[in-house]
């Protein structure tokens, strides 16, 4: 009955909470109680570096690099609790998601829903908020994103009108040397015209001087 009415529980807890789920997972010194969530869209260095910043608000953070983890030693979260308390804290990256392990140290028990309900609620909704956090800043990156991707698109759109701007003048250009090269054309069959007339006219004087030759001595 008491584990029937422990899964009942948690199972409640996960409907309300949605976002975060009660977990065992390895820590330096063992399993232990703790809470996941998982950031769909976020990286392991994103997440890391938000959640450092987020528990540096309620004390020092430092770093077991051996361990692959984080802690906040004696950390005042008035939200969850009046008393300091140690957290931990670790991130794992899977396929296009990064889950964050949170480990609560009230001194005697790492706190769950099942040795301390008020409390689990309480960080239950703490987790939650960083949750949302998180899911903002990875929306603000895929906005920065895609706000990059317009710029791109903007400078492609502002290259081809000044294309087509460019097009448009050699058009005109075009039509100017047209019409000049109609009016040379005019010009040029005039010329012609005059040429071959000058031409008929000296045909005729070398036709005339050649008789003229020709009749030379001839009597």
């Amino acid at each position: 009955m008491k584990g029937i009415l422990t899964l009942l529980i948690a199972v409640i807890s996960i409907s309300v909470y949605g976002q975060v789920e009660e977990t065992k997972h390895l820590l330096s010194f063992g399993h232990q109680n703790g809470y996941v969530i998982e950031h769909d869209g976020a990286d392991e260095k994103m997440v890391y570096k938000f959640l450092e910043d987020h528990y540096k608000k309620y004390g020092k953070v430092k770093r077991n690099k051996k361990a692959g983890e984080w802690s906040c030693e004696s950390c005042q979260i008035g939200v969850i609790s009046s008393s300091p308390m140690d957290v931990y804290f670790k991130v794992k990256e899977g396929k296009g998601l990064t889950s964050s392990y949170h480990f609560f140290d009230e001194g005697t028990q790492f706190i769950s829903s099942e040795n301390s309900a008020d409390a689990s609620k309480k960080i239950n909704n703490f987790l939650t908020n960083v949750f949302y956090e998180v899911k903002r800043d990875v929306i603000k990156m895929e906005l920065e994103e895609e706000e990059k991707i317009l710029k791109d698109f903007e400078k492609d759109l502002s290259k081809l009108e000044k294309k087509n701007k460019d097009l448009h003048e050699d058009i005109e250009d075009y039509k100017k040397k047209i019409i000049e090269a109609e009016e040379d054309i005019e010009k040029n069959l005039e010329e012609q015209a005059d040429m071959k007339m000058s031409i008929e006219k000296q045909t005729r004087n070398v036709s005339e001087i050649t008789k003229k030759l020709n009749n030379v001595g001839k009597g």
